[in-house]
């Protein structure tokens, strides 16, 4: 049944809304309790597939703003049903309006960024494919670093985080991306964004932040309802 609801909100939306058929994506989005520091957090992942290229956003929403570095955004693991792609990661940079803080109170938008990043699960439970930085008891470390120095204290923080001026923040190490960073990987043809399933979002590296997203099925109900409704109003006016 919740099969036929997707089809007919994708069915609606399509009616009703113009499609930009050259660039697809697809946006998962979680929050909850994070048991690394047991406060809330919040993020998203947004994929879209170009011919070879796996693109992909990580973003820490989490508000008012990251408060500890338990908080920090680490990473992602998820699935692509009915395919097992050899994905490699080729790049990082920053998206957007996005920062590089080297110190509470200093911050650049140059590259290349700094950290380490992996794009090999190891021994994990938490899906096929993903990217993080080293560490998180164990679940990144059976990968070797791809891009990146090596300094595992590194991640993404909520936006406005820092704002030049002296923030308590409980970061050890910097620098952070501040808001939202992209990552490119290479090995995504004949697989689309639809397969994209179980993605999981990292925060804090003990192995304990894990924040499961619904599948964006529920979202685009939401969406398609809403350009319905629009729809609906404005005929009967």
């Amino acid at each position: 049944m919740r099969s036929i609801y997707c089809v007919v909100a994708l069915a609606t939306l399509l009616l009703v809304a113009p499609v930009d058929r050259a660039r697809a994506s697809v946006m998962f989005s979680g929050s909850g309790i994070n048991p690394e520091v047991g406060v809330d957090a919040s993020g998203s992942a947004t994929f879209e597939i170009t011919g070879d290229t796996l693109t992909l956003v990580l973003q820490n929403t989490t508000s008012p703003r990251t408060a500890s570095q338990g908080n920090v955004m680490s990473g992602v693991a998820f699935d692509i049903d009915s395919a097992s792609p050899a994905l490699a990661l080729t790049g990082t940079a920053l998206d957007g309006a996005s920062k590089i803080w080297t110190s509470e109170l200093a911050s650049n938008t140059s590259d290349p960024l700094a950290g380490s990043w992996t794009d090999q699960l190891g021994i994990s439970p938490l899906a096929d494919y993903g990217v993080a930085t080293t560490g998180f008891a164990g679940g990144f470390d059976a990968g070797s670093i791809t891009l990146g120095n090596g300094g595992p204290n590194y991640g993404i923080v909520a936006a406005d985080t820092f704002d030049g001026t002296d923030v308590p923040f409980g970061g050890s190490q910097f620098p952070f991306i501040q808001d939202s960073m992209e990552f490119t990987f290479s090995g995504a043809s004949g697989i689309s964004e639809s397969q994209i399933a179980n993605v999981t979002l990292i925060f804090g590296t003990d192995g304990t932040g894990i924040i499961q997203t619904p599948e964006p099925c529920s979202m685009l109900i939401l969406i398609g309802l809403s350009a319905g409704l629009a729809c609906v109003r404005g005929w009967r006016r």
